[in-house]
């Protein structure tokens, strides 16, 4: 009995063998850019660590800092000397008050304290602030409002001084002005000052992370004494 073997064309095998190994090789340059990819996106703040990345992407996302993530950020002091801490921010009092004006010294809170006795003229320079820390408790700025105001025997309130001010800024730390101005009763015995400003707080290489919008309301009744209160949000 005869076999008939069949002729291979070299031809065919070259052309078989060329498109297997061009499709090997697209397989593996397809991973490689696929890998490429991933790092490249891990990496894309101008080469912060991966681990950096996800800490400020977390940030960002959710306005809190869990412990793991404070925990990497504080292995890069460089970049946790940039970050703001919610946990950190404080309200301080820089109040001062005309000598023998029976003024009380404020601690931090929405808090009401007697201005002066009915009946005595006076004055009294509010100035309050908000001051926010970096997660490794450097300051990263003060936020503070300042309301200087007089009144009459009669009880009457003048405006004397109102504005906003930005301190011990970081230089990370942008001041985008107020996203609310009111005041009414000037002039009257029932005044009112409402100041909110937004501050960003930005990550060289990473970009901006967060707004801060602090918020300082003071109002001064001229007819009871003189009581002012005073609320205050981080």
């Amino acid at each position: 009995m005869s076999h008939v073997v069949s002729a291979v064309n070299p031809r065919r095998w070259g052309r078989r063998t060329s498109i297997l190994l061009l499709a090997v090789a697209f397989t593996v340059v397809a991973g490689l850019l696929a890998g490429l990819a991933g790092i490249s996106a891990a990496k894309s703040r101008s080469g912060l660590p991966t681990e950096v990345v996800r800490a400020l992407d977390n940030l960002k996302r959710t306005g809190e800092i869990s412990a793991k993530d404070r925990a990497v950020l504080l292995k890069h002091r460089s970049i946790a000397a940039q970050v703001i801490d919610p946990s950190k921010t404080r309200i301080v009092d820089e109040s001062t008050g005309d000598a023998g004006a029976g003024l009380s010294p404020l601690a931090g809170g929405a808090l009401t304290a007697g201005a002066a006795a009915a009946g005595k003229a006076g004055c009294h320079r509010a100035d309050r602030y908000i001051s926010y820390r970096t997660v490794l408790g450097s300051k990263a700025f003060d936020w503070h409002k300042v309301l200087h105001y007089c009144w009459s025997k009669t009880g009457k309130v003048t405006i004397k001084e109102r504005r906003y001010y930005l301190k011990n800024n970081d230089g990370t730390n942008y001041d985008r002005g107020l996203i609310s101005n009111t005041q009414t009763g000037k002039g009257t015995a029932h005044y009112a000052s409402t100041m909110q400003g937004k501050v960003e707080n930005c990550v060289l290489k990473y970009g901006c992370i967060m707004v801060k919008n602090p918020y300082i309301r003071i109002v001064v009744n001229g007819k009871k004494g003189l009581p002012y209160q005073i609320w205050m949000r981080k």
